[in-house]
């Protein structure tokens, strides 16, 4: 098995990167090799990509760094996990995807075995496209809408390789044909219909499970008292063991948060791990990316 982290500059400009990104990226390689040092670690990036980790002197995080390129006609932009996914659609082994804005505090290996598990459950009503949605219906295998739920993947862990090529390209011909059709009103929540809650109604008669029990409200960003069978932890134990950024990354570059105590708190989990030297990598980033 291999654990993956992709990023792909969409943007084809330095201004793609800010401090806020880089330091989550490499906080959440350093959290988790502090907690799974067994574990192989990959990192995928377009050109741009690996020379800001060549520069940051950070290349040494992953066991392998590998370049990313993939042909399809895909609006970037909107549908910027699609590197992610052409990863997961080639795939021959198991693998376990990390988002860089996930940070883990505790080892999950006991419960990576043999159904797939992402981060948590997220209710789908007040933030994903609802069912009439006209552009999925002009998908060629338009999604269908068995329950009122989506699978965050923050954390996606694939331990079929069949099923991960069979999800993965099924996701990226829905992103090329959303591409194709050309229209204002195709957002980003195009891309998590087909790449999130598509997944949850493939999952619903599948053995599958998640970190969390309780479900995520997107759009209040708390989690809610509802829970799901499938779930390892509560919400507390949840909140002790893992953190997803997700629209709080955002909003942290918006100005809306304590955006120096996030960089803080992320420094010092970088220093947790004792892989970087943290005053040449403060250095490295106040040069890069100023504030």
């Amino acid at each position: 098995m291999e654990t993956i982290w992709v990023l792909e500059n969409v943007k084809r400009d330095k201004s793609f990167y800010n401090r806020l990104q880089v330091l989550l990226l490499v906080a959440s390689v350093s959290l988790w090799r502090k907690y799974h040092p067994k574990h192989y670690t990959v990192f995928y990036g377009d050109n741009m990509s690996l020379e800001q980790i060549h520069n940051l002197q950070i290349k040494n995080l992953w066991h392998e760094t590998r370049h990313l390129s993939y042909p399809e006609k895909i609006n970037r932009e909107i549908f910027w996990s699609s590197p992610k996914t052409k990863i997961i659609s080639e795939t021959q082994i198991p693998i376990l995807v990390i988002d860089h804005d996930f940070l883990i505090f505790r080892n999950i290996d006991e419960h990576l075995s043999d159904e797939l598990m992402f981060t948590y459950n997220e209710y789908a009503s007040n933030w994903y496209p609802p069912k009439n949605d006209v552009f999925n219906k002009r998908l060629s295998t338009p999604i269908k809408y068995v329950n009122n739920l989506a699978a965050n993947v923050s954390l996606f862990y694939l331990p079929d390789p069949e099923f991960a090529r069979r999800y993965g390209k099924q996701v990226l011909k829905n992103h090329e044909e959303f591409t194709a059709m050309n229209d204002s009103q195709i957002t980003t929540n195009h891309m998590i219909l087909s790449e999130q809650l598509m997944l949850k109604q493939w999952l619903h008669d599948l053995p599958h499970n998640s970190l969390s029990k309780n479900l995520w409200d997107c759009h209040k960003l708390i989690y809610m008292d509802d829970e799901v069978s499938n779930g390892i932890w509560n919400k507390q134990e949840s909140l002790l063991s893992y953190k997803h950024y997700g629209v709080e990354e955002r909003r942290l570059n918006d100005g809306k948060g304590d955006y120096n105590e996030t960089v803080e708190f992320l420094y010092r989990c970088i220093n947790a791990s004792n892989l970087v030297d943290i005053n040449q990598l403060k250095t490295k980033i106040n040069e890069s990316y100023p504030r």
